[in-house]
C-alpha cells in the first residue's frame, strides 16, 4: 500500500482513459490508477487504513464537503448526479431544467478539486417502469455531452443494474457520450467481462456495486421468503468473488458494497457492518466482509477478526428447510461459531417480522416490528417459544467478540 502524504491526496487529478479490445488502462495524473473502492462514505480512517483510494456517492448532496473529506483521506470520489427512476420525469421541464442547473453549478465548483475521479449520471434508472427509453438516455447523452464540454480532464459513467443486454445496448445506442460502463452485479459479479462481451458496448466497465448475493439471487422457503447468507459465508464469497473478477479484462476497478449499514429485506443483508442499535447492545461493529476486504486491499487481515459464523437452526432444522411452527411451539435455535482469534463470545437474540412490503428501487427499509424482547447470553443456543400470532417471522443473532467485530445469521419461519 502507497503511504498517503501527511497533506492528503495529492496531485491535479486529470484522469485518463486508454486502450480499446479488452484491453484499457486508467490513469490519474500520468500514473497508473486501479479503484479499490467502497459504496458509501462511513468508516474512512478504517477503509484508508485497509487500502481504499476510491468511495461512491449516490448524489451530489454536500459535494466539496465530500471531496474535501475523501481527500484528506486519500481517496478519490465517483460523484453521483442522482436521476429518476419515473419516466414521467423526463418530459418534466421542471425537472430537467433542475438538473441541467445542478449539473452546471457543480461544473463550476468542482471540477478542478483533485479529488473527483469520475462523474456517475443515476443509478438503475432503468428499474423504474418505462424509464429505459430513449427520452431517458437522450437526457443522459446531453448531460454526458455538457459535462464533457467542460471539463476534459474526469470520465463519465452511468450505472445500470447487472449486465442486462437490452439495457447495455441501450446506452451505446442513445447515450454514447458515457466514456464507461457502471455495473451493479453481485452473484454474477465473476461473469462481468463475458456477459458484457455479449452486448454492443466495446468500452471498459467499472464495476460500481458487487457485494453478497442478492436477496433476488437468493433461494426461498416454500412461502416465497429470501434465504440470506451467514456473515462467515459472505466473507468466503467476498473473497472468492473479488480473485475471480478484479483485474480482469476490461474492468477499471470496483467499489465494494456496503461499507456502511443498510435495511434491504433484513437488517444485515448487505452492509459490512452491524447498525447501532442500544436495544441490542450492538454499535456499528465490523463484519467478516471487512475482514476480507483488508485483506484483498492491503495484503493482510486485520489484528483482531470477526467471529466466523457458519450456520444457524431452529428446532434442528435450517431455512431451506422452510421451518414452520404452532403458535406457541417451543424449539431450540443453535447458531454455529467460531473466533479466529481466541475472544470470547457473547450472543444476542431477536425476532423480528418478516417484511410484507418491500422497496423495488433499492432504497432503505424501514425496520420491521421485533417480537418480544432481545435476548443476550454467553452460549450459542436459544430457548424459542413461537410467537402467539400467525404469521412470518425471522430469528436474527448477532455473534460479538467485544473487540468491535461481529458475526450474523437469521433464519425465517413462519407461524400456523
Amino acid at each position: 500500500m502507497t503511504p498517503c502524504p501527511a497533506t492528503g491526496l495529492s496531485g491535479a487529478g486529470q484522469v485518463q482513459i486508454t486502450g480499446g479490445g479488452t484491453t484499457f488502462t486508467m490513469t490519474r495524473d500520468g500514473a497508473p490508477y486501479y479503484i479499490k473502492g467502497i459504496d458509501g462514505g462511513a468508516n474512512l480512517n478504517l477503509a484508508q487504513q485497509y487500502g481504499v483510494n476510491s468511495l461512491r456517492v449516490y448524489n451530489s448532496n454536500n459535494a466539496m464537503g465530500t471531496l474535501n473529506n475523501a481527500a484528506s483521506h486519500c481517496m478519490t470520489v465517483l460523484l453521483g448526479i442522482e436521476l429518476s427512476q419515473t419516466a414521467t420525469d423526463y418530459t418534466n421541464a421542471t425537472f430537467l431544467a433542475a438538473k441541467r442547473t445542478e449539473v452546471t453549478n457543480l461544473l463550476a465548483t468542482v471540477k478542478t478539486h483533485r479529488a473527483l475521479l469520475m462523474w456517475a449520471l443515476g443509478n438503475e434508472i432503468q428499474l423504474g417502469a418505462g424509464v429505459d427509453n430513449q427520452t431517458t438516455w437522450g437526457f443522459v447523452q446531453e448531460l454526458a455531452t455538457l459535462i464533457h464540454q467542460q471539463d476534459p480532464n474526469h470520465p463519465v459513467i452511468a450505472a445500470l443494474p447487472e449486465t442486462t443486454t437490452a439495457f447495455i445496448n441501450h446506452v451505446v445506442q442513445w447515450a454514447p457520450a458515457i466514456d464507461a460502463l457502471g455495473l451493479n452485479n453481485y452473484a454474477n459479479v465473476v461473469t462481468t467481462n463475458a456477459d458484457v462481451a455479449r452486448t454492443n458496448f466495446t468500452g471498459p466497465i467499472i464495476v460500481t456495486e458487487w457485494g453478497p448475493t442478492g436477496h433476488w439471487e437468493a433461494p426461498l422457503t416454500s412461502w416465497a421468503r429470501f434465504i440470506e447468507d451467514t456473515s462467515g459465508a459472505k466473507g468466503r464469497l467476498y473473497k472468492s468473488r473479488y480473485e475471480t473478477f478484479a483485474h480482469t479484462g476490461r474492468i477499471l476497478g470496483d467499489y465494494v458494497f456496503l461499507w456502511a449499514q443498510k435495511i434491504e429485506r433484513t437488517p444485515t443483508w448487505y452492509g459490512m457492518f452491524l447498525e447501532t442499535n442500544a436495544d441490542l447492545g450492538i454499535a456499528g461493529e465490523s463484519l467478516p466482509t471487512v475482514d476480507t476486504m483488508a485483506f484483498e486491499w492491503s495484503g493482510a487481515y486485520p489484528a483482531n477478526r470477526a467471529p466466523d459464523v457458519t450456520a444457524l437452526t431452529l428446532g434442528g432444522k435450517v431455512a431451506t428447510d422452510s421451518v414452520t411452527l404452532t403458535a406457541g411451539q417451543a424449539v431450540q435455535a443453535l447458531v454455529t461459531a467460531t473466533e479466529p482469534d481466541g475472544d470470547t463470545m457473547s450472543y444476542v437474540w431477536e425476532i423480528l417480522e418478516d417484511p410484507m412490503q418491500v422497496d423495488t428501487l433499492g432504497r432503505p427499509e424501514a425496520r420491521e416490528p421485533r417480537v418480544g424482547t432481545p435476548q443476550r447470553g454467553t452460549v450459542p443456543m436459544l430457548d424459542v417459544t413461537a410467537p402467539a400470532a400467525a404469521g412470518q417471522y425471522r430469528l436474527f443473532v448477532y455473534v460479538l467478540d467485544g473487540k468491535g467485530h461481529a458475526g450474523t445469521a437469521n433464519i425465517p419461519f413462519r407461524v400456523n
